[in-house]
Parts: structure tokens; C-alpha cells; sequence
């Protein structure tokens, strides 16, 4: 290999990939498509049985190597990849989003700025498993630094926003695989016990909503368990400096039983799309949260909720206990 033609990347995008086709090449190329960047992409096929490995070698692209995952989960996979990476700074993204364009070169820009920063973050929207838009998140429209919420276990945005310095991952020993399709929320969390964490308003990271994901196969009571752990967790490091998992006495996720189900993508993007509604009402735009309420009825006429949220919106009384 040429290295006057192939500089040593100063970024990796990690993509761990387990059965992602029809998705994955749409993800490199929102990757790869930012021109003039000393960039790896370190794609981690952890034992797909679909055409996913085909639609990777599909994208012509030499900053692109794949290397095989250890089958142990998402948190094995993105460690392995971790192991791999040859960048500074390393961006997660799962094999079935979307980066924003133009976000790769801002976020290194940022990290220059910032020095003493471990990472810089933005904001986020979700799509559905056509890449249609469901709603932008609200993350917050002010630049921040967000440490002292996730030292209290507040989470803003997703990972994939996330860009951190290497050497910062390597210090926390990466991804911690007790936390089964949460081991993103707790590196977040872990994260702002380290340095400074930087937050720039604006939607950098398409998050897609579709039933084959993890979020939409993992039963709800164990996700909930474990999402509320790593923010206990990161609660008892900022007390004693460690946490009840690294003392070797965290408590089991709850097995998974027969009536646990896990919500689906549709369900997710009804509620994501409530909350927007409600956000316009409550921010004094009344005709648009209406608007943007009766679209999200004519989407779910059979739901008696998004019903009752409509009446309660018109009533300017949000449903009890919704958050709205």
C-alpha cells in the first residue's frame, strides 16, 4: 500500500454489522462520501448470515476494511473494532444509520478547538427503515458542556453523535458487555467522568427506527433494567470512584419471560411523534402541534391513545404522566 496515497487516518468510524442488508451500503457511503479526510471505516462483521458482507464489498471505497467480530454481542464487536482502529478519534455508527453529511470534518474542527475536550456530540433525528424522516430529537438548541448531566446519569443524545478521542475510550477498557443493547448509554455516561464532553446543537446522526433492530427485539422490562443500572452505575463513580460492576456484585438483568415484549419501531415512532407535537404546543406554536397531532392520527387512526392525545391537545391539557 501507497502511504503517500493512503495517510495514517487521524479518524476511525467504527461500524459493527451483524445481518444489516439492505441498509449497510446506504451507511458507508453517508460515511465515506465527505471528501478530503484522513479517515479509516472499520466495519466489524460479527457473524452475518444475510447479504450484508456482499453490500460491503459493494462500496468501492479503499478507506473501507472489514474485519471479523468475535459473536459475543454489540459491546464484543465495537471493542474489537476499538482494537483495530488506527485514528485518534473514533465515531460508532450501526450498520443500518446515516451520518450527516459535512459532520465528520465539523466534529475533528471541534476536537482542534477544544483540546481538552473527550468528546464532541450533536444532535439527532430518526427515520424509519425507508430513511423517510419521523421527528428531529430535542437535544437542545445552545452549545454546552455536558459532563455534569452525564455524571448524574443524564443522557441528551445518542452515541452515534458522539466523537471521542481514543485515547479516552481506551482508558474506560471500551464497551462493557453486562450491558446487553445499553453498553451505549453507559460508555456516554462513563464518558463524562473523564473530561469535559462538548454538546453543538444540530441534527448530525440519522438513527433508523425498524422492528429488525436491537432496541425493537430486546423485551422492555430488560432494556429499562439496564438502562436504569448505568445510571446507578455512574452515580456510584463520581461517590467512590468505582461502581457495583467493576466490585464484581451487580445485580442480574431480569430473564427474559414469555409476556415481556419489546416495543416496536412503530410504537416508538407514534411516541417520538406525540412528543414533537406537545413540544410545538408547549413552545406557543398551538396550530402547528395540533397540526403535527392530527398527522400523527391520520398515521395511527386504530390508536386509542394518539386519540386521546389529540382531544387532550385541542383540551391544551396533556395526558397525565406522559412527560409532556
Amino acid at each position: 500500500m501507497n502511504d503517500a496515497a493512503h495517510p495514517q487516518p487521524q479518524l476511525t468510524v467504527i461500524v459493527p454489522m451483524r445481518n444489516a442488508q439492505g441498509y449497510v451500503a446506504d451507511t458507508l457511503r453517508s460515511i465515506v462520501s465527505e471528501p478530503g479526510l484522513a479517515l479509516e471505516v472499520v466495519v466489524i462483521n460479527d457473524g452475518s448470515t444475510d447479504g450484508s458482507a456482499a453490500e460491503v464489498a459493494g462500496v468501492d471505497d479503499p478507506r473501507i476494511r472489514v474485519i471479523d467480530g468475535p459473536q459475543r454481542g454489540i459491546a464484543a464487536a465495537v471493542n474489537a473494532g476499538l482494537a483495530a482502529a488506527r485514528g485518534t478519534v473514533v465515531i460508532r455508527c450501526d450498520a443500518d444509520d446515516l451520518l450527516v453529511p459535512g459532520r465528520i470534518a465539523a466534529q475533528q474542527a471541534l476536537l482542534k478547538q477544544w483540546p481538552d475536550a473527550v468528546a464532541v456530540c450533536g444532535g439527532y433525528e430518526t427515520i424509519d427503515a425507508r430513511g423517510r424522516p419521523i421527528a428531529v430529537l430535542p437535544t437542545g438548541d445552545t452549545p454546552a458542556d455536558i459532563s455534569d448531566e452525564l455524571r448524574q446519569g443524564e443522557t441528551r443524545t445518542h452515541l452515534g453523535t458522539f466523537a471521542i478521542r481514543r485515547a479516552a475510550l481506551e482508558a474506560l477498557g471500551g464497551a462493557r458487555d453486562y450491558f446487553v443493547g445499553t453498553e451505549d448509554i453507559d460508555l456516554q455516561l462513563r464518558l463524562g467522568c473523564l473530561g469535559p464532553v462538548r454538546y453543538v446543537p444540530g441534527s448530525i446522526y440519522r438513527y433508523r427506527l425498524h422492528d429488525a433492530s436491537s432496541t425493537h427485539t430486546q423485551p422492555s422490562p430488560q432494556r429499562e433494567f439496564l438502562t436504569q443500572q448505568a445510571r446507578d452505575f455512574v452515580r456510584q463513580r463520581v461517590a467512590t470512584g468505582t461502581d457495583d460492576l467493576e466490585r464484581g456484585v451487580a445485580q442480574a438483568p431480569p430473564a427474559d419471560r414469555p409476556q415481556d415484549r419489546a416495543m416496536s419501531a412503530r410504537e416508538q415512532a407514534c411516541s417520538m411523534q406525540i412528543g414533537r407535537a406537545w413540544r410545538l404546543r408547549r413552545d406557543g406554536h398551538r396550530l402547528a402541534g395540533i397540526t403535527s397531532m392530527t398527522r400523527v392520527l391520520l398515521r395511527h387512526p386504530m390508536r386509542s391513545t394518539v386519540w386521546k392525545q389529540w382531544i387532550c391537545m385541542l383540551a391544551k391539557t396533556p395526558l397525565p404522566g406522559t412527560g409532556w
